[in-house]
């Protein structure tokens, strides 16, 4: 399911910005098209990891497939920028619903004995299906035209549906009787959950690795014209650049999912903050391909020990009976950094240059590092004792 997901989302970032460029004309244009798509997850996130705990997980991740597929379907129909912009909002609801629900399906089928390994090889599987897809929608481009690709996008989640509905269980924990809401209860939901120093560590340290990585951050947003403007660098050298941080990704998504279950993931986490504050800071070093390439290797290593690790920590601090709710709003910090991190790090680097935006960014980072260090508690499951025999 998550390889079916990805394979799709890796043709959506090849044809999002260039089918946004052809009909918006200007790449400012292109980057409305981004926060535009991203910026439903703050509120359907956590609206869907709640109704996740009452009503189950696999209605939603069915719904958040079809939602996507309406959009890339119709967007095969339009030709101006306008209605492109208001079926991304759509895809972006879409997007949002299957994400938050799917990690919730993930976290109730995994221990926290082995989460570190699952979830690793759920990474490995997505991030094999984000290099597949865009090379396959490339072709598709390349043979049938670019609008095409939106019909192959579509086609993925069809896929995603089939698999989910005939192969995937429902794991929703309390599915004897949802207790009937009062009045009182309407009024009031419960928020303690997040009242917690714990839950304040993982929303700092999401929202600043959040700023750096997945689709919309900081390194795919803004890397790739730094090293043009810094160093030069061709659009093939960025491309290949690009390529080497998913490769060292995916080779390290396996070895940091062993070694957030042997060591914990607090130690893991703050390893993969390090990094990752390491990473932006060699960024700002980058006037020549091979300092960019210790950058973007760097990245990669960060990605693998910071993305991974933080979303099984957080499944770890779920509670059993509010776990969709827990996770709903936990990723509001996920989408807030991916959504403002880009933006306002675009404007220092407008107003200052990249070297000082990308320095605040490895500041911020250690100063996510810190909290968790201060305040994030451990979850890593203990071995059961021994039970030896009494001496006669």
């Amino acid at each position: 399911m998550y390889f079916l997901w990805a394979f799709g989302t890796g043709g959506l970032w090849l044809v999002r910005p260039l089918f946004a460029y052809e009909t918006g004309g200007t790449f400012l244009l292109v980057a409305v098209i981004s926060s535009i798509s991203a910026l439903p997850r703050l509120v359907t996130g956590p609206l869907t990891g709640y109704l996740t705990d009452r009503l189950g997980r696999k209605p939603f991740v069915v719904i958040g497939s079809l939602l996507h597929i309406v959009a890339m379907v119709s967007d095969f129909f339009v030709d101006t920028y306008l209605p492109f912009l208001l079926l991304e909002i759509v895809g972006g609801i879409g997007i949002s619903v299957w994400m938050t629900s799917a990690n919730v399906l993930m976290a109730d089928s995994t221990r926290t004995e082995t989460r570190g390994r699952v979830v690793a090889v759920r990474e490995i599987s997505s991030r094999v299906g984000l290099l597949l897809g865009p090379a396959a929608a490339g072709l598709i481009g390349v043979v049938f035209g670019l609008k095409y690709i939106f019909l192959f996008i579509a086609a993925s989640k069809v896929a995603v549906i089939i698999v989910t509905v005939m192969w995937i269980k429902e794991t929703r924990r309390a599915r004897e009787k949802v207790p009937r809401m009062t009045s009182s209860t309407k009024r009031r939901i419960d928020v303690s959950m997040f009242k917690t120093r714990a839950f304040l560590a993982l929303a700092i340290g999401t929202f600043t690795i959040s700023m750096v990585g997945g689709g919309t951050g900081v390194f795919r947003t803004l890397f790739p014209p730094h090293a043009t403007a810094s160093a030069g660098l061709s659009e093939g050298q960025i491309g290949l650049l690009l390529a080497l941080a998913g490769g060292v990704a995916l080779a390290a998504t396996m070895p940091a999912g062993i070694i957030t279950d042997r060591y914990g993931r607090k130690r893991t986490l703050l390893f993969g903050l390090f990094v990752t504050a390491l990473a932006v800071y060699v960024m700002t070093l980058g006037a020549t391909f091979t300092m960019a390439a210790v950058a973007v290797v760097t990245f990669g290593l960060s990605e693998a020990f910071g993305s991974g690790t933080m979303q099984v920590y957080a499944m770890d601090l779920a509670p059993e009976d509010k776990r969709g709710s827990f996770l709903g709003g936990w990723g509001l910090f996920m989408n807030l950094g991916q959504i403002v991190g880009p933006l306002f790090i675009g404007m220092l680097a407008d107003a200052y240059g990249f070297r000082l935006a990308f320095t605040v960014v490895a500041g911020m980072l250690i100063v996510g590092g810190a909290m968790v260090f201060l305040f994030g508690q451990e979850t890593k499951a203990r071995p059961m004792p021994i039970d030896r025999p009494s001496p006669r």
